[in-house]
């Protein structure tokens, strides 16, 4: 994976590669032969960036094109852009589909793709249901080209551990009112008696507090010690526990809580773009995602993600 050097300064105004929900609109460029390519809505698109000054297209290309040759006979158009406009002989040679040409990037660039290779899978309708950058495993294209459409529509539940962290913590909570969307919060009861002002917030806009340990020490969370700090600040008795460094969440004295997890890794901090990427992928109805307070990707990754989901349907819950 490379990123593309030339293309920053054209980068400053996109806001982020496309992710999973997100609509390609009709575009032209330029063939090998300089003719002009128009796409447009229709049926799906495989469609992959590759500079040729880079070599990971030498991997890339042979797996696009083995996934066109496993899937030969279904209504799949392929198309790989050159950023740099570049093509060398064994490229042309190696071509998946229809070769196109982006001299400059700036296309590209608005697009916001900012490395490659990175391949979209676009559906019919124009919207994106899949987005990878890095060379791409060919099962995993055939998969995803074999899967039904991204399911949508139900309710999800943003979720945020390390509640309240020393940083981030009134921004985040910025965010979520801005969004118009209620949360549940993971709190360290440690952090909560230090920081009453947060929790309090939290509650006063609606959002649920719950157990994630007393010191964020998972052998010895001290469920009730948390639990009471969070009652006798906030007025309400927490019913759920995450552990930490799990995915689980658990009724306090009770079974685990049954729903899909989507786990996006925010604390590993991937980047806004990224994160927004792999939560935007994962998620499924009645899925609980799982965040962490002060990240501040996180926070930069919640608009998008929120106004993202929307479109697609979900509608926002709390674990009460």
């Amino acid at each position: 994976m490379i990123a593309i050097g030339p293309l920053v300064a054209l980068l400053a105004v996109h806001s982020g590669a496309p992710s999973p929900g997100d609509r390609v609109s009709p575009f032209e460029l330029r063939t090998l032969a300089g003719q002009p390519y128009r796409w447009k809505p229709g049926r799906t698109t495989v469609l992959t960036f590759c500079a040729f000054w880079c070599d990971t297209w030498k991997t890339q290309l042979p797996r696009v094109a083995e996934a066109q040759r496993t899937l030969a006979g279904l209504p799949i158009q392929y198309l790989t852009v050159s950023v740099d406009g570049r093509w060398t002989d064994v490229a042309k040679r190696s071509s998946v589909g229809t070769m196109l040409s982006d001299a400059g990037g700036r296309w590209t660039a608005r697009m916001g793709i900012d490395r490659v290779p990175y391949t979209l899978v676009i559906a019919p309708d124009g919207t994106v249901r899949w987005s990878a950058y890095g060379t791409v495993r060919t099962q995993e294209l055939v998969d995803r080209l074999r899967e039904p459409a991204p399911p949508s529509g139900g309710t999800v539940y943003l979720t945020f551990d390390d509640f309240p962290a020393r940083r981030g913590s009134h921004e985040l909570l910025d965010a979520l009112r801005a969004a118009g969307v209620s949360a549940t919060f993971f709190c360290i009861g440690t952090n909560a008696v230090k920081m009453p002002d947060l929790l309090r917030r939290a509650k006063r806009e609606g959002h649920s507090l719950q157990v994630h340990s007393w010191d964020h020490d998972s052998k010895n969370p001290d469920l009730k010690r948390c639990a009471d700090a969070i009652q006798n600040l906030c007025g309400t008795r927490p019913t759920f526990y995450r552990p930490p460094g799990s995915e689980l969440v658990l009724r306090i004295g009770g079974a685990p809580l049954s729903a899909p997890v989507a786990d996006p890794y925010d604390f590993s901090r991937p980047g806004t773009a990224e994160l927004t990427r792999r939560v935007l992928l994962k998620v499924r109805p009645g899925s609980v995602i799982q965040l962490h307070a002060g990240v501040d990707e996180t926070v930069a990754a919640l608009p998008k993600i929120v106004q993202n989901l929307r479109s697609r349907g979900f509608q926002f819950g709390k674990l009460p």
